[in-house]
């Protein structure tokens, strides 16, 4: 079984029961390894957490960045970002990422890998913008400040997801960058998306 394979189990298992009850145990019968072999592979339970954080740091963005090159950009990074949203299964799933979150902005080390993960992310969506500008989707202009706002309606749509507790969060996700992105669209485009 490859790393990625054990990571995205162990992610699995960390959405399950958050990062502070996670054992070695848990992801074994998540992936179908003993502790031992985790512990041979990772280090400890603390090494599983990074390997799964650095992972995740280099795996979604890529995602993201895949938006350039269709055809209208800006709305398939919408639907990318809704797609993420989309495996968040419940509230208390989602208080699990929160949890783990938590670790990114207390400890260093989690806090370094948080910090390079939103420049990438930012990177990304910024690269997604200009083959859309490119494309005739957005309107010419500077949208220099648009990444992080991307990220932080992404993210906010989430905690207000969790929050109120209705609908679905990819829903949230969805109707948000819409309305965030909706006024940089070219207007004759009929690409252009909708509110679900």
């Amino acid at each position: 079984m490859s790393d990625e394979q054990v990571l995205a189990g162990a992610a699995r298992a960390i959405a399950r029961v958050g990062p502070a009850r996670l054992t070695l145990a848990e992801v074994g019968r998540e992936v179908g390894l003993s502790a031992a072999t985790l512990v041979q592979r990772f280090g400890s339970k603390r090494g599983v957490l990074l390997a799964v954080a650095r992972h995740g740091a280099k795996a979604l963005p890529l995602q993201m960045s895949a938006a350039q090159d269709a055809s209208a950009p800006a709305t398939a990074l919408i639907d990318v970002l809704t797609g993420i949203a989309g495996t968040i299964n419940s509230s208390a799933e989602f208080a699990n990422h929160l949890a783990f979150l938590l670790l990114d902005l207390s400890d260093p080390q989690f806090q370094q890998i948080s910090h390079d993960y939103t420049a990438a992310v930012e990177a990304a969506i910024a690269d997604v913008l200009t083959a859309s500008q490119a494309a005739g989707e957005l309107a010419p202009g500077d949208l220099s400040q648009l990444p992080r706002a991307i990220h932080a309606a992404y993210n906010g749509a989430l905690l207000t997801w969790g929050m109120a507790g209705e609908g679905s969060p990819a829903e949230h996700v969805r109707s948000q960058l819409i309305l965030l992105l909706g006024p940089y669209f070219e207007p004759v485009r009929s690409a252009q998306p909708r509110p679900s």
